[in-house]
Protein backbone atom coordinates (compact mmCIF):
# COMPACT_ATOMS: atom_id res chain seq x y z
CA UNK A 1 0.00 0.00 0.00
CA UNK A 2 1.18 3.54 -0.80
CA UNK A 3 1.86 5.64 2.31
CA UNK A 4 0.39 9.15 2.38
CA UNK A 5 2.57 12.03 3.69
CA UNK A 6 1.02 14.94 5.60
CA UNK A 7 0.21 16.44 8.98
CA UNK A 8 -1.94 14.67 11.45
CA UNK A 9 -4.71 16.66 13.08
CA UNK A 10 -2.71 16.95 16.30
CA UNK A 11 0.36 18.19 14.45
CA UNK A 12 -1.72 20.74 12.57
CA UNK A 13 -3.23 22.06 15.78
CA UNK A 14 0.23 22.34 17.36
CA UNK A 15 1.52 24.35 14.36
CA UNK A 16 -1.48 26.68 14.49
CA UNK A 17 -0.98 27.20 18.23
CA UNK A 18 2.71 28.03 17.70
CA UNK A 19 1.85 30.53 14.96
CA UNK A 20 -0.74 32.12 17.25
CA UNK A 21 1.79 32.49 20.05
CA UNK A 22 4.35 34.05 17.68
CA UNK A 23 1.77 36.50 16.34
CA UNK A 24 0.76 37.36 19.91
CA UNK A 25 4.39 38.08 20.77
CA UNK A 26 5.03 40.06 17.59
CA UNK A 27 1.88 42.21 17.58
CA UNK A 28 2.77 44.41 20.59
CA UNK A 29 6.21 45.05 19.11
CA UNK A 30 4.66 46.07 15.78
CA UNK A 31 2.16 48.34 17.53
CA UNK A 32 4.92 49.92 19.60
CA UNK A 33 6.97 50.58 16.45
CA UNK A 34 3.99 52.16 14.73
CA UNK A 35 3.27 54.39 17.73
CA UNK A 36 6.92 55.42 17.85
CA UNK A 37 6.65 56.52 14.22
CA UNK A 38 3.40 58.36 14.87
CA UNK A 39 4.85 60.04 17.93
CA UNK A 40 7.87 61.20 15.92
CA UNK A 41 5.59 62.66 13.24
CA UNK A 42 3.58 64.43 15.92
CA UNK A 43 6.77 65.86 17.42
CA UNK A 44 7.90 66.99 13.95
CA UNK A 45 4.58 68.79 13.41
CA UNK A 46 5.01 70.68 16.66
CA UNK A 47 8.61 71.49 15.81
CA UNK A 48 7.42 73.09 12.56
CA UNK A 49 4.92 75.19 14.50
CA UNK A 50 7.57 76.23 17.00
CA UNK A 51 9.91 77.34 14.22
CA UNK A 52 7.01 79.11 12.51
CA UNK A 53 6.42 81.12 15.68
CA UNK A 54 10.08 82.13 15.79
CA UNK A 55 9.99 83.11 12.11
CA UNK A 56 6.88 85.16 12.83
CA UNK A 57 8.77 86.95 15.62
CA UNK A 58 11.70 87.58 13.25
CA UNK A 59 9.25 89.33 10.93
CA UNK A 60 7.11 91.27 13.43
CA UNK A 61 9.28 91.29 16.61
CA UNK A 62 6.34 89.86 18.56
CA UNK A 63 4.19 86.74 18.76
CA UNK A 64 0.75 86.51 17.16
CA UNK A 65 -2.23 86.79 19.47
CA UNK A 66 -3.81 83.47 20.39
CA UNK A 67 -7.11 84.86 19.11
CA UNK A 68 -8.42 88.03 17.50
CA UNK A 69 -11.81 89.42 18.43
CA UNK A 70 -13.00 86.44 20.46
CA UNK A 71 -16.73 86.73 21.02
CA UNK A 72 -17.24 83.99 23.58
CA UNK A 73 -15.88 86.03 26.50
CA UNK A 74 -17.73 88.57 28.64
CA UNK A 75 -16.90 92.23 28.12
CA UNK A 76 -16.06 94.57 25.27
CA UNK A 77 -14.46 93.24 22.13
CA UNK A 78 -11.38 95.14 20.94
CA UNK A 79 -12.56 98.07 18.81
CA UNK A 80 -16.05 96.61 19.18
CA UNK A 81 -15.27 94.01 16.51
CA UNK A 82 -15.96 90.29 16.90
CA UNK A 83 -13.94 88.15 14.49
CA UNK A 84 -13.30 84.84 16.33
CA UNK A 85 -9.99 84.25 14.55
CA UNK A 86 -7.53 81.62 15.77
CA UNK A 87 -3.93 82.85 15.89
CA UNK A 88 -2.78 79.63 14.25
CA UNK A 89 -3.90 81.12 10.94
CA UNK A 90 -1.10 83.69 11.24
CA UNK A 91 1.45 80.86 11.08
CA UNK A 92 0.29 79.50 7.71
CA UNK A 93 2.82 81.51 5.64
CA UNK A 94 5.64 80.05 7.76
CA UNK A 95 4.61 76.41 7.31
CA UNK A 96 4.43 76.53 3.50
CA UNK A 97 0.69 77.25 3.41
CA UNK A 98 0.77 80.80 2.09
CA UNK A 99 -1.82 79.84 -0.53
CA UNK A 100 -4.32 78.90 2.20
CA UNK A 101 -3.53 82.04 4.21
CA UNK A 102 -4.20 84.24 1.18
CA UNK A 103 -7.68 82.79 0.72
CA UNK A 104 -8.91 83.99 4.13
CA UNK A 105 -10.69 87.28 4.56
CA UNK A 106 -8.63 88.53 7.52
CA UNK A 107 -10.69 91.70 7.94
CA UNK A 108 -13.91 89.83 8.72
CA UNK A 109 -15.21 87.12 11.03
CA UNK A 110 -13.87 83.56 10.94
CA UNK A 111 -16.90 82.11 12.76
CA UNK A 112 -20.16 83.28 14.24
CA UNK A 113 -21.93 81.62 17.14
CA UNK A 114 -25.40 83.08 17.64
CA UNK A 115 -27.36 83.66 20.81
CA UNK A 116 -25.83 83.12 24.22
CA UNK A 117 -22.66 81.65 22.75
CA UNK A 118 -21.69 85.14 21.54
CA UNK A 119 -21.34 86.94 24.89
CA UNK A 120 -18.95 89.77 24.04
CA UNK A 121 -20.24 93.27 23.46
CA UNK A 122 -19.50 94.18 19.87
CA UNK A 123 -20.47 93.62 16.28
CA UNK A 124 -19.67 90.50 14.28
CA UNK A 125 -17.71 91.82 11.32
CA UNK A 126 -19.01 90.36 8.09
CA UNK A 127 -20.33 86.85 7.59
CA UNK A 128 -17.96 83.82 7.57
CA UNK A 129 -20.38 81.94 5.33
CA UNK A 130 -20.38 84.53 2.55
CA UNK A 131 -16.77 85.71 2.95
CA UNK A 132 -15.42 82.16 2.51
CA UNK A 133 -13.82 81.75 5.96
CA UNK A 134 -16.31 79.08 7.06
CA UNK A 135 -15.56 76.95 4.00
CA UNK A 136 -11.81 77.22 4.58
CA UNK A 137 -12.35 76.08 8.16
CA UNK A 138 -13.27 72.64 6.78
CA UNK A 139 -9.74 72.04 5.44
CA UNK A 140 -7.94 69.23 7.25
CA UNK A 141 -4.30 70.30 7.47
CA UNK A 142 -1.83 67.55 8.35
CA UNK A 143 0.49 69.92 10.19
CA UNK A 144 -2.22 70.47 12.81
CA UNK A 145 -3.08 66.78 13.24
CA UNK A 146 -1.34 64.16 15.37
CA UNK A 147 -1.43 60.71 13.72
CA UNK A 148 -1.62 59.02 17.14
CA UNK A 149 -5.10 60.46 17.67
CA UNK A 150 -7.66 58.26 15.85
CA UNK A 151 -10.53 60.69 16.46
CA UNK A 152 -11.76 62.22 13.18
CA UNK A 153 -10.78 65.83 12.49
CA UNK A 154 -14.29 66.71 11.39
CA UNK A 155 -17.74 65.93 12.71
CA UNK A 156 -17.78 67.50 16.18
CA UNK A 157 -17.18 71.15 15.27
CA UNK A 158 -20.65 71.84 13.95
CA UNK A 159 -23.75 73.73 14.96
CA UNK A 160 -24.31 77.05 16.69
CA UNK A 161 -21.90 76.45 19.56
CA UNK A 162 -18.87 74.91 17.87
CA UNK A 163 -19.25 75.30 14.11
CA UNK A 164 -17.89 78.16 11.98
CA UNK A 165 -21.36 79.05 10.75
CA UNK A 166 -24.29 77.56 8.90
CA UNK A 167 -23.93 73.89 7.99
CA UNK A 168 -20.13 74.02 7.72
CA UNK A 169 -18.05 71.66 9.85
CA UNK A 170 -14.77 72.95 11.23
CA UNK A 171 -11.61 70.84 11.16
CA UNK A 172 -9.95 70.23 14.53
CA UNK A 173 -6.38 70.77 15.63
CA UNK A 174 -4.26 68.70 18.02
CA UNK A 175 -2.07 71.72 18.82
CA UNK A 176 -2.84 75.12 20.28
CA UNK A 177 -1.34 78.04 22.22
CA UNK A 178 -0.74 77.97 25.96
CA UNK A 179 -3.17 80.45 27.55
CA UNK A 180 -4.96 80.97 30.85
CA UNK A 181 -8.15 79.34 29.61
CA UNK A 182 -10.57 80.27 32.38
CA UNK A 183 -9.61 83.94 32.28
CA UNK A 184 -9.62 84.12 28.48
CA UNK A 185 -13.14 82.69 28.42
CA UNK A 186 -14.48 84.58 31.41
CA UNK A 187 -13.34 88.13 30.66
CA UNK A 188 -12.55 89.81 27.35
CA UNK A 189 -9.14 91.48 27.05
CA UNK A 190 -8.13 90.15 30.46
CA UNK A 191 -4.44 89.65 29.71
CA UNK A 192 -3.43 93.16 30.75
CA UNK A 193 -4.97 92.74 34.20
CA UNK A 194 -3.64 89.22 34.79
CA UNK A 195 -0.93 89.06 37.44
CA UNK A 196 2.56 88.79 35.94
CA UNK A 197 3.25 85.56 37.81
CA UNK A 198 0.16 83.98 36.21
CA UNK A 199 0.64 85.05 32.60
CA UNK A 200 1.13 82.42 29.93
CA UNK A 201 3.03 83.15 26.71
CA UNK A 202 -0.17 83.88 24.78
CA UNK A 203 -3.46 85.69 25.16
CA UNK A 204 -6.32 86.96 23.08
CA UNK A 205 -5.72 90.23 21.23
CA UNK A 206 -2.29 90.63 22.81
CA UNK A 207 1.11 90.29 21.18
CA UNK A 208 3.70 89.20 23.70
CA UNK A 209 7.44 89.36 23.13
CA UNK A 210 10.15 86.82 23.79
CA UNK A 211 11.77 89.09 26.37
CA UNK A 212 8.67 88.80 28.54
CA UNK A 213 9.41 85.13 29.20
CA UNK A 214 11.81 86.01 32.00
CA UNK A 215 11.86 82.44 33.32
CA UNK A 216 13.68 81.45 30.14
CA UNK A 217 12.34 80.34 26.79
CA UNK A 218 13.63 76.80 27.26
CA UNK A 219 11.74 76.55 30.56
CA UNK A 220 8.35 77.83 29.39
CA UNK A 221 5.55 76.12 27.47
CA UNK A 222 4.64 77.89 24.23
CA UNK A 223 2.24 75.41 22.61
CA UNK A 224 0.66 72.20 23.81
CA UNK A 225 -0.95 69.05 22.55
CA UNK A 226 -4.58 68.03 22.92
CA UNK A 227 -7.03 65.57 21.39
CA UNK A 228 -9.56 66.02 18.61
CA UNK A 229 -12.33 64.92 20.96
CA UNK A 230 -13.25 66.86 24.10
CA UNK A 231 -16.19 65.45 26.04
CA UNK A 232 -16.90 68.93 27.39
CA UNK A 233 -16.29 71.42 24.61
CA UNK A 234 -16.26 69.25 21.45
CA UNK A 235 -12.72 70.12 20.22
CA UNK A 236 -10.54 73.04 19.13
CA UNK A 237 -10.67 74.30 15.55
CA UNK A 238 -7.43 75.37 13.88
CA UNK A 239 -8.83 78.38 12.02
CA UNK A 240 -11.44 79.91 14.33
CA UNK A 241 -12.56 80.31 17.93
CA UNK A 242 -16.04 79.39 19.12
CA UNK A 243 -17.71 78.42 22.39
CA UNK A 244 -15.10 77.50 25.06
CA UNK A 245 -12.29 77.49 22.47
CA UNK A 246 -9.46 79.54 23.96
CA UNK A 247 -6.33 77.36 23.91
CA UNK A 248 -4.53 74.92 26.18
CA UNK A 249 -3.91 75.42 29.89
CA UNK A 250 -2.12 72.53 31.65
CA UNK A 251 -2.71 74.02 35.11
CA UNK A 252 -6.13 75.51 35.87
CA UNK A 253 -5.95 75.28 39.64
CA UNK A 254 -4.07 73.21 42.19
CA UNK A 255 -6.91 70.69 42.15
CA UNK A 256 -7.75 70.82 38.47
CA UNK A 257 -5.09 70.34 35.85
CA UNK A 258 -2.47 67.90 34.70
CA UNK A 259 -1.75 65.85 31.59
CA UNK A 260 -3.97 63.07 30.26
CA UNK A 261 -6.55 63.63 32.99
CA UNK A 262 -9.75 62.38 31.39
CA UNK A 263 -12.08 63.60 34.12
CA UNK A 264 -11.24 66.69 36.16
CA UNK A 265 -12.41 66.96 39.80
CA UNK A 266 -14.39 70.13 39.07
CA UNK A 267 -16.57 68.29 36.51
CA UNK A 268 -18.94 66.35 38.76
CA UNK A 269 -19.96 62.90 37.49
CA UNK A 270 -23.46 63.50 38.85
CA UNK A 271 -24.03 66.16 36.19
CA UNK A 272 -25.16 63.34 33.94
CA UNK A 273 -27.55 60.47 34.49
CA UNK A 274 -26.34 57.79 34.30
CA UNK A 275 -23.01 59.07 35.75
CA UNK A 276 -20.29 59.91 33.27
CA UNK A 277 -17.64 57.26 32.62
CA UNK A 278 -14.24 58.75 31.69
CA UNK A 279 -12.77 57.58 28.41
CA UNK A 280 -9.09 57.65 27.47
CA UNK A 281 -8.47 60.09 24.65
CA UNK A 282 -11.50 62.24 25.49
CA UNK A 283 -10.71 64.93 28.11
CA UNK A 284 -13.82 66.18 29.85
CA UNK A 285 -12.40 69.63 30.41
CA UNK A 286 -11.94 72.28 27.75
CA UNK A 287 -10.18 74.43 30.34
CA UNK A 288 -7.28 72.01 31.01
CA UNK A 289 -7.15 69.87 27.87
CA UNK A 290 -3.42 69.03 27.75
CA UNK A 291 -3.63 65.44 26.55
CA UNK A 292 -2.67 62.95 23.86
CA UNK A 293 -3.04 59.34 22.83
CA UNK A 294 0.69 58.77 23.37
CA UNK A 295 1.34 56.43 26.27
CA UNK A 296 2.48 58.27 29.38
CA UNK A 297 2.22 61.95 28.48
CA UNK A 298 2.09 64.52 25.69
CA UNK A 299 4.25 66.97 23.76
CA UNK A 300 4.84 70.65 24.38
CA UNK A 301 6.64 73.25 22.29
CA UNK A 302 8.94 75.26 24.51
CA UNK A 303 9.65 78.94 24.01
CA UNK A 304 12.96 78.15 22.29
CA UNK A 305 11.02 76.05 19.70
CA UNK A 306 12.28 72.75 21.09
CA UNK A 307 9.72 69.97 21.60
CA UNK A 308 9.61 68.13 24.91
CA UNK A 309 7.59 65.10 25.91
CA UNK A 310 6.24 65.72 29.41
CA UNK A 311 5.24 62.75 31.53
CA UNK A 312 1.68 62.67 32.82
CA UNK A 313 3.00 61.99 36.32
CA UNK A 314 4.66 65.40 36.56
CA UNK A 315 3.91 67.14 39.86
CA UNK A 316 1.54 70.12 39.83
CA UNK A 317 4.00 72.78 41.13
CA UNK A 318 6.52 71.97 38.40
CA UNK A 319 3.78 71.92 35.78
CA UNK A 320 2.63 75.37 36.88
CA UNK A 321 6.18 76.76 36.76
CA UNK A 322 6.56 75.49 33.20
CA UNK A 323 3.17 76.90 32.19
CA UNK A 324 3.68 80.50 33.32
CA UNK A 325 6.47 82.59 31.84
CA UNK A 326 7.46 85.05 34.57
CA UNK A 327 6.83 83.71 38.03
CA UNK A 328 10.51 83.72 38.94
CA UNK A 329 10.53 79.96 39.46
CA UNK A 330 12.97 78.58 36.92
CA UNK A 331 12.69 74.82 36.79
CA UNK A 332 14.65 72.05 35.15
CA UNK A 333 12.66 69.83 32.84
CA UNK A 334 11.98 66.46 34.46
Amino acid sequence: MRRRNGFTLVELLVVIAIIGILVGLLLPAVQAAREAARRMQCSNNMKQLGLALHNYVDTYQKFPASARGYGGCVGNAVNGEIKNANGLVALLPYIELQNVYDQFNHDEAFSVNPGGYQRATGTVVGDPITNGNAALAELELDVFLCPSDPNPAKGRLVGSAYGPGGSFSGAATNYDFIVKCGTEFGTCNSYATTASNEKRMFGGDVNTRMAEATDGLSNTFMMGETTKYLSNGAAFAWSYRAWVMTGIDPHYTTANGGINVWHQPWVAPTWQNPPYIPQRGRPRSWWVPAASLHPGGCHFVMGDASVQFINETIDKPTLLNLTVMADGQVVTLP
